[in-house]
């Protein structure tokens, strides 16, 4: 799924975005670019550099549509249709 960051992902959003991935069995990353990180890893968010206005592929194996939800609600990100 790609999503839009809303805001920057920095120390706080990065610990909110690792606790509600951190919830889920299934393995998740999420790539910017040419750059992939776990997505239950804090460093791994804080290293991706994630701005307003950028385009994050969230990859969940096996997919699960809650973990969406989530993610969209989170108010981290915005549905786009990339």
């Amino acid at each position: 799924m790609i999503v839009k960051a809303t805001r920057p992902i920095y120390a706080e959003r990065a610990a909110k975005l690792v606790e509600l991935t951190g919830s889920f069995t299934e393995s998740i990353y999420l790539q910017k670019g040419d750059r992939t990180a776990d997505g239950k890893s804090f460093l791994g968010i804080i290293a991706l550099s994630i701005y307003p206005d950028d385009f994050i592929e969230i990859i969940c194996d096996p997919p699960n549509t809650e973990l969406k939800e989530k993610i969209l609600s989170s108010g981290l990100f915005a549905s786009c249709k990339s």
